[in-house]
């Protein structure tokens, strides 16, 4: 598990962390990364305290990895969306011109 993992799954049950994380919108954490607008001084210096060893880069390599992975989400679902369409529009009629949706 990685540091920012565990500091994360800590943060959600600890209050102390809890307390020193206000206004850090810690709610809408994920489970391995942060918001993109967090304070990430002010998580690197909390999880310090905690004892985990954070740095600016693991946040923002979290927060790459994570757009990354939702990107990919988002377009799959698209070409499946766009897929289906298609075999809708063709099973309702063979009379109507070919709807190309990758154009």
């Amino acid at each position: 598990m990685s540091q920012l993992k565990a500091f994360i799954a800590e943060a959600r049950k600890n209050p102390e962390i809890q307390r020193e994380l206000e206004g850090c919108a810690l709610e809408s954490w994920g489970d391995c990364h942060t918001p993109l607008d967090v304070d990430s001084q002010k998580v690197i210096s909390v999880a310090s305290r905690a004892g985990f060893c954070l740095t600016h880069q693991d946040l923002i390599k979290a927060q790459c990895e994570h757009l990354d992975h939702f990107w990919r989400f988002e377009m799959e679902n698209s070409f499946v969306a766009r897929r289906f369409l298609s075999r809708v529009q063709f099973n309702l009629s063979a009379d109507v011109q070919k709807i190309d949706y990758y154009y």
